[in-house]
């Protein structure tokens, strides 16, 4: 069976890609390609389910039995059902086509950049943990989970002597990703199944994004006042010994910086442009710009043999790889789907109605609050995909920008608490402690979050 492991990988990979491209042509030219993707997905869980690890497998098979059960006992017809499937499939695609955005950024030197540039110019404890918050909001914005390991990997000799602040710093900088970037799966996913576009959207995720910032950087600020008082860690600046860091002091070539900013930029201005231009929706979109922008980013910075070169990387090691949040992803947004047929969303809207009657800010804490702890126990993505499908912002008085906003910050807080979030395992596993540490770290950052966004959306909700 082991030497059947590479070719299996391969085929798992080669069947997401074909579901991933088929599907972008069957919404695109409106191909009668139903039936196909439909027998695709189904052989993409069971070639991808064995490969799985537990819980996202256990997790995927019982929304899968469950689903169907709903559906069979409320009678559905054999419509919903597939219409049920191909409505998420776009998702795959997503995660398909955004880790191509990586290579360009890997390939330009841009990561090598921002090391000198914390080395030559951040001479400044906070300034450092604050710079690195941000880098890993950015890089998480293209890169998603492999941020961590890349930031880790860059910044790790820099806070040797800091790990708890510097798990913090990464961990929240990717939650802050989380918050408005819609090559971050959540965002995405949100918007798609609420039907905002980025573009509404966009003006209150930057806000949220910044205010989050400002308060990540001012608890940091007094945890290393406080370890300055105390004397209990060496600061964050002098743990590079003199010999190394007059190794690393080099002449920083300011062009890498600029022409990261310019293509961060573009990224943005174009999924703008293509949402105006084009009544499609958001994931393909997102999907189709990933593809050609990774290319187009290659050429402009001479590096498109190295871009070439990447690709079989992504033949054998990413596409085969995507399959486990693809499983999840699908099976969860079903399970909401199916969900749809019962009288649950009438008892659902009925509850939030009286509790925002009570007050709004109490409503968004409260959803803010449910889909958090249920990621304690199994994946934010169904708490989320069922307050997404099933409750209306109309019934509780918010605009449908605000409620995306309260569902991403929900999405967002995940990875700082939850012991069973990918993010919170990988970081863990980097830094040899703990999750549930990780998350309690992280506590009175997230209670903050909690209380700040719920405010700041009420307001917004009433001013804008």
């Amino acid at each position: 069976m082991q030497h059947l492991m590479p070719v299996l990988t391969l085929t798992r990979g080669l069947i997401l890609l074909t579901l991933a491209w088929s599907y972008m042509l069957y919404s695109f030219f409106s191909l009668p390609l139903d039936l196909f993707l439909v027998t695709l997905v189904v052989l993409a869980f069971f070639i991808s389910l064995p490969w799985m690890a537990p819980f996202p497998k256990v997790m995927s098979s019982v929304l899968l039995i469950f689903g169907n059960l709903i559906f069979f006992l409320n009678n559905g017809n054999g419509a919903y059902w597939v219409e049920a499937i191909l409505d998420n499939v776009a998702l795959v695609s997503l995660f398909i086509t955004v880790p191509l955005l990586s290579y360009p950024l890997k390939n330009g030197g841009y990561i090598e950049y921002m090391d000198y540039f914390v080395v030559n110019f951040l001479n400044k404890d906070i300034k450092r943990v604050a710079f690195v918050t941000a880098l890993t909001c950015i890089v998480s914005s293209f890169l998603n989970m492999g941020s961590i390991r890349v930031m880790y990997d860059l910044f790790a000799v820099r806070f040797r002597y800091l790990n708890r602040i510097f798990v913090r710093s990464l961990v929240q900088g990717f939650s802050l990703a989380a918050f408005w970037s819609p090559y971050f799966a959540g965002v995405a996913i949100i918007l798609h199944l609420v039907g905002v576009s980025f573009v509404s959207f966009f003006p209150y995720g930057l806000v949220s994004v910044l205010l989050c910032y400002v308060l990540s950087t001012a608890i940091n600020f007094h945890y290393l006042s406080r370890e300055k008082t105390t004397n209990t860690d060496p600061l964050v600046a002098v743990s590079i010994d003199d010999e190394h860091q007059e190794m690393q002091v080099k002449k920083v070539e300011h062009k890498r910086g600029i022409e990261l900013i310019i293509a961060f930029l573009g990224l943005f201005l174009a999924l703008f442009l293509m949402e105006k231009w084009f009544h499609y929706n958001v994931l393909l979109l997102i999907s189709i710009l990933a593809i050609s922008y990774s290319i187009v980013w290659s050429l402009a910075i001479n590096k498109i043999k190295e871009f070439a070169f990447s690709l079989k990387d992504y033949f054998t090691e990413v596409a085969p790889n995507v399959h486990t949040e693809s499983i999840m992803i699908i099976s969860a947004t079903f399970f909401s789907q199916m969900v749809l047929l019962t009288s649950f969303p009438e008892y659902l809207s009925a509850l939030f109605f009286s509790i925002s009657k009570l007050s709004l800010i109490l409503t968004v804490m409260t959803i803010i609050l449910t889909c958090v702890l249920s990621s304690f126990f199994i994946h934010q993505v169904l708490p989320i995909s069922i307050f997404a499908t099933t409750l209306s912002p109309d019934v509780i008085g918010l605009k449908p920008e605000l409620y995306v906003l309260t569902l991403v910050i929900s999405w967002g807080i995940t990875p700082l608490l939850s012991p069973v979030s990918a993010a919170n395992l990988l970081a863990s596993s980097l830094f040899k402690t703990r999750a549930l540490e990780i998350g309690r770290w992280n506590s009175v950052y997230t209670v903050s979050i909690i209380l700040v966004s719920s405010l700041s959306i009420y307001l917004m909700n009433i001013f804008f």
